[in-house]
């Protein structure tokens, strides 16, 4: 599990600034891909209100993982309340694809713990080894037009690809290359 200590304590001491700072990114993404495309523009009163409530809360929330896991659980009632409601009003409550699309708070819970391990590996590696993720997966560029823009051969480029997803396996522990290499795919959204 993730260490949220120092910006659990900091929380619960009143200063919001490494939470912002370090989570808030992340529970944007979870809420907006809770929210799905036509209501990610809520995402942000979502995880306000998520804010909100726990911090008011805080002195009950004993441990960090108790306090992160209310957090999330906050943003997800609050996203799933709001998803309800719109298909509500457009007369769409009942239908199935809501129940399949609706992700079980459990999974969602971990899949948003993961990346964000993922997002705080990252942040954790060399400059050179950010911007090289950064061409490959945002940019989507190819091994030899990174070599092309470092000025290297295409070889060391491949080599410092297998030395970052060394890194990462490192720092990640128990989630596996191929695991890796598919949220490193979505490192797009968590970057932008």
């Amino acid at each position: 599990m993730y260490n949220y200590d120092h910006i659990y304590k900091a929380f619960i001491a009143g200063d919001v600034t490494p939470f912002y700072e370090q989570l808030y990114p992340g529970l944007l993404l979870y809420a907006s891909r809770l929210l799905g495309e036509d209501l990610a523009y809520l995402a942000e009163d979502c995880v306000q209100d998520a804010v909100m409530t726990s911090y008011t809360m805080r002195k009950s929330l004993k441990t960090s993982p108790a306090w992160y896991s209310y957090i999330l659980k906050c943003v997800y009632h609050s996203s799933i309340t709001l998803v309800r409601k719109h298909h509500s009003q457009s007369n769409y409550l009942d239908s199935p694809e809501l129940d399949t699309a609706t992700p079980e708070i459990d999974v969602a819970m971990l899949e948003q713990e993961t990346l964000d391990r993922l997002h705080a590996a990252i942040e954790s590696l060399p400059l050179k080894y950010r911007n090289i993720l950064r061409m490959s997966y945002r940019e989507g560029l190819k091994n030899a037009e990174i070599a092309q823009r470092l000025g290297v051969a295409e070889i060391t480029v491949k080599k410092y690809k297998a030395h970052i997803l060394a890194l990462l396996r490192e720092k990640m522990g128990d989630i596996s290359s191929c695991i890796i290499a598919l949220l490193l795919n979505s490192y797009t959204e968590l970057s932008a």
